[in-house]
């Protein structure tokens, strides 16, 4: 019987040993997804609210904003081109070729800019473009962005809260 104990003991032992050596899971920033946001804006005198679905398929980004009153559906492609239909007006939809202002627009929520040389993800990353300061978390459940603040000269202009993410193939 002492037999017996002596090799449970050893090995339970083996596997505490093992599991406080394994590695956490590495935070993942995803290339292809869907999710929603929730984005408030801020300036000196108002904050402004809307809700984002987002769809991200090799750099192309679609984006449904809707506001308390309207909805606005927009396609972003990486060649410049750009498409924007309102729902109450879905036969009116626009194309705009070589729209400048497109990569603007989808910058904040585009989560490549925080995608560098690092093999292991700290559960916040800061990016710096010269003007803002954006300030990436993961979430601790799923491993994937949970919020990002966006800086300027260190007061808070926008943040943008993931209720969901869904990583593509």
């Amino acid at each position: 019987m002492n037999v017996k104990l002596k090799i449970c003991s050893l090995m339970l032992i083996i596997f505490v040993l093992c599991g406080c050596s394994a590695e956490p899971d590495p935070f993942v920033i995803p290339v292809n997804y869907t999710g929603e946001a929730v984005v408030k804006v801020y300036t000196e005198k108002s904050e402004n609210t809307y809700d984002v679905n987002i769809v991200c398929r090799d750099s192309n980004y679609s984006l449904k904003i809707n506001t308390e009153n309207e909805s606005w559906n927009s396609a972003f492609l990486s060649d410049g081109r750009c498409v924007l239909s309102n729902d109450r007006f879905p036969e009116s939809s626009v194309r705009i070729e070589n729209l400048p202002i497109g990569d603007l627009l989808v910058y904040d929520l585009n989560l490549s800019k925080f995608n560098d040389s690092l093999d292991t993800l700290d559960e916040e990353l800061i990016y710096l473009d010269g003007n803002y300061k954006h300030v990436l978390n993961f979430s601790e459940e799923n491993l994937l962005p949970s919020k990002i603040f966006i800086y300027k000269n260190d007061n808070l202009v926008k943040a943008i809260q993931y209720k969901e993410i869904n990583i593509e193939e």
